[in-house]
């Protein structure tokens, strides 16, 4: 039997991906993610507009979709009484309800600006760091290969972060 390596990938990534609806659209969504985050690492390929729009059209229709689905499970009042875990005293009860409610609406803009701010923050100083090497010679390009690596590694964990923000989201 033939087992390509994207396969082999596609199945490591998989099995981070716990909680979401257990949906091949919702693990393939968010392998996409992956592969796109590790994809704009590469050098001449990430624009600022472009990215940000990603974000906003790949990431928030996945919390959406969660935040939707999980409001027509439920329904309204156990949705909003899911805010508020078992044993919580009556008198504090609406304020951990306020606090968890504020919460579930500044998720999804967590979601969007952490990986836009970290990333954008990355190619912009490899790029300051490349141009430095046009001036400095040539040894400045080992730190590039190293920034290469580091920011592939910081593009994992904010990959890692949505998956479990957005899993955390259908739960909670």
């Amino acid at each position: 039997m033939f087992v390509s390596r994207l396969e082999v990938f596609y199945g490591f990534v998989v099995g981070f991906v716990s909680g979401g609806w257990g949906d091949y659209l919702y693990r393939l969504c968010l392998f996409f993610l992956l592969c796109c985050f590790l994809y704009l690492r590469l050098p001449y390929l990430y624009g600022l507009m472009g990215f940000g729009l990603f974000l906003v059209f790949m990431v928030a229709p996945l919390f959406l979709a969660l935040f939707l689905g999980r409001l027509v499970d439920v329904g309204l009042f156990s949705f909003f009484s899911g805010f508020v875990p078992l044993g919580t005293p009556l008198w504090i009860a609406p304020f951990v309800c306020l606090a968890e409610t504020l919460s579930y609406i500044v998720r999804p803009v967590v979601l969007l600006i952490r990986p836009f701010v970290n990333l954008t923050i990355g190619s912009l100083g490899g790029v300051a760091i490349g141009v430095l090497g046009l001036k400095y010679g040539f040894g400045i390009f080992i730190f590039l290969i190293v920034l290469f690596f580091y920011e592939v590694f910081v593009a994992l964990v904010h990959w890692f972060i949505v998956c479990n923000i957005l899993s955390f989201s259908e739960d909670h």
